[in-house]
Order: structure tokens, then sequence, then C-alpha cells
């Protein structure tokens, strides 16, 4: 499912200010508190809003060392030894690359931490190489986007049986500022029935 206009407008002014309150995102974006914090709140259940964290200033932390690695993986396994490796403490960022690579951001407390992860975590590890380590000597920028990408999508979970919602329009129920989202009309139906008379009460559609 892809977050509307109203999903977009939300997430732009969380984004320009991620300790705004429900009240003042709702004063940015024209809308009510309450429809706020049922978007914020669906958009997390979703997976779209992963966690709110500060971003502390890559000047005023001393974060130790901070290194590329770059790997060479036999395909076959890249995406086990992937998720292996973004488990481990001293790993910050993970991707994979073309070529079968994977590249790592790793934070550890001296040089000599380096050679030590390296030789603990990578070096013997079968269908593995390291084909580059290079010290992150000054951090220009080190911060989360600011602007929204241009495609967005989320997984929705039917709010009766649980089970991922894979419509495209999914069956709904407005009530008042809330959404609730069903995989089918069984599921929609079922709802109704056990909490109608709580959702009559705040406007259900």
């Amino acid at each position: 499912m892809k977050p509307d206009a109203i999903d977009t407008k939300i997430l732009e002014a969380l984004m320009a200010d991620g300790r705004a309150s429900f009240r003042e995102i709702a004063k940015r974006t024209s809308l009510t508190t309450p429809t706020v914090s049922a978007r914020l709140a669906r958009m997390t259940r979703a997976g779209l809003i992963k966690k709110f964290i500060p971003v502390l200033s890559a000047d005023s932390v001393d974060r130790g060392v901070l290194a590329i690695l770059t790997l060479k993986v036999e395909s076959a396994s890249a995406e086990k030894v992937a998720k292996t490796l973004a488990k481990l403490r001293e790993v910050e960022d993970v991707y994979m690359t073309t070529g079968q690579n994977i590249t790592l951001k790793v934070a550890l407390n001296d040089v000599d931490g380096l050679e030590s992860f390296l030789k603990r975590n990578l070096l013997g590890r079968p269908g593995v190489s390291v084909t580059s380590s290079q010290i992150i000597t000054s951090v220009v920028k080190d911060e989360p986007p600011s602007l929204l990408p241009g495609l967005l999508t989320m997984k929705l979970n039917c709010d009766y049986c649980h089970e991922e919602v894979t419509r495209k329009r999914p069956y709904t129920i407005a009530a008042g500022s809330f959404h609730y989202y069903f995989c089918c009309k069984t599921c929609r139906k079922a709802y109704l029935d056990k909490y109608g008379s709580r959702l009559a009460k705040i406007g259900a559609d």
C-alpha cells in the first residue's frame, strides 16, 4: 500500500523536526491531533517508520575508528552472510552491491580493533574475502535523508486476522480519525460484528 497525501504531509513535518508533538504536526499540516496520532501509529505498525532516534553531531561524539570494508562473497551465501554481519554490535551499516559484494561501515575502539574485528568475523570465513578496508578520517555528513523518496510503500496487516493485506485497495473501516484495514470482506464483517457498537460511538463508516 502506498502512503497517501496526508501520510506524506505528516512524514515531511516529522522529518523536518523529529521532536515535534502530535499537536505541533497537526498545526503544521492542518490536520487534527487524533488524525496525526492514528496515521503515525499505522505507518509504524506497517514498518514504514522503523523507529525514532536522536541524530548525534559527528563533531560532538568520539566514536573511535570508523572503517568501510568491502567484501567479495559467493553469490549463494551473500544474503546469509550480510544478515549475519548485520547483527554484530560493531557493524553500523550493511549494503549488498553489484558484483556479489558487501560493503560494511563498522565502528571500533581503535585501529587495533579493526584487525581484531577482521580476524574474528571475516578472515577465514568460507566464501568471503576482504577486498578493501578504509579508515574514515573525517565525517563531512552523516544524517538521515531530509527528503522523502519518490516511491514509498508499506505493508499492512489485517486488523482482524493479522495476516498481511495483499490487495492494492484493502477493505477498510473509518471510525473518526482512525482507519482499520482488512484482507477480505469476511474479516471486515467479523470485526464489525465484534466491535461494531464500540466503533459506532466514534462514527464508523
